[in-house]
């Protein structure tokens, strides 16, 4: 890992870093995967962006309730029933605004999940029974 040498004289014509960094990320800001099982995990914006990657050409995206955050699945995972769409697994959730994807702060995590937690159904198949998130 390379150093970063910051200078502060209270001289904003010399003051800052040395050398600009490559790639700088905002402590605290992440997505967040929640499983449809109620786990989940805070994950940082690297693993975020490769999630999405990873999910290009199969993505789809719900908003959840009446607010900016984004459920992002494999659409490819879609369960269509009677009642409407739903996924089983897990999800990535981000914010969708006007520029785009934004990133989650850690403090937004419990409105989040009780968001998410709203949209929650049972499904049957069979004798079996399971979650899923409504679409």
């Amino acid at each position: 890992m390379k150093n970063i040498d910051i200078t502060i004289q209270l001289d904003p014509v010399n003051d800052g870093v040395s050398s600009i960094p490559a790639n700088i990320k905002m402590k605290g800001r992440g997505a967040l995967v929640i499983g449809t099982n109620g786990n989940y995990r805070f994950i940082d914006e690297d693993e975020a962006v490769e999630i999405l990657d990873r999910l290009s050409g199969s993505c789809g995206t719900d908003y959840i309730g009446k607010n900016n955050y984004l459920a992002v699945y494999n659409s490819k995972k879609v369960i269509k029933a009677i009642e409407g769409r739903f996924i089983v697994g897990s999800v990535l959730i981000v914010k969708g605004t006007d520029k785009g994807i934004e990133f989650l702060e850690e403090d937004e995590i419990n409105t989040v999940i009780n968001e998410f937690a709203s949209r929650m159904a049972t499904l049957c198949s069979g004798d079996m029974q399971f979650s899923a998130y409504e679409i």
